[in-house]
């Protein structure tokens, strides 16, 4: 039987790191990747900078801009998430410090 703890990655990836690769390997700035999605490029860079999710709108801009399917993003920032609560609540249930069968049992819950 797997523990918890098992089933998700030790780090999170954002989206943005992977925009971030793709504008690098399309020779891409942020201006232009802004401009072909009709979006300024702060919010460009907020995305890079992970300061801002991958909402349903900002994904269909990027398959649009990019040929990157929406859902691509969306599931990538499902994960992020996802990885992101587990670890937060790992954090919260160490300092209550709970028997470590009941942690375990709250973490799974968070996962779904």
């Amino acid at each position: 039987m797997k523990r918890a703890n098992e089933l998700i990655p030790a780090v999170a990836t954002h989206p943005g790191e992977l925009l971030a690769d793709e504008l690098e390997a399309r020779n891409l700035t942020q201006q232009t990747l802004a401009t072909q999605m009709g979006v300024s490029q702060a919010i460009i860079s907020q995305l890079l900078h992970k300061k801002r999710r991958v909402s349903l709108e900002m994904a269909l801009r990027l398959e649009q801009a990019l040929d990157i399917s929406a859902e691509f993003w969306l599931n990538l920032q499902r994960q992020y998430d996802r990885v992101t609560a587990y670890h937060n609540a790992q954090k919260s249930l160490q300092k209550l410090n709970l028997p470590e069968p009941r942690q375990m049992k709250l973490l799974e819950a968070i996962l779904g």
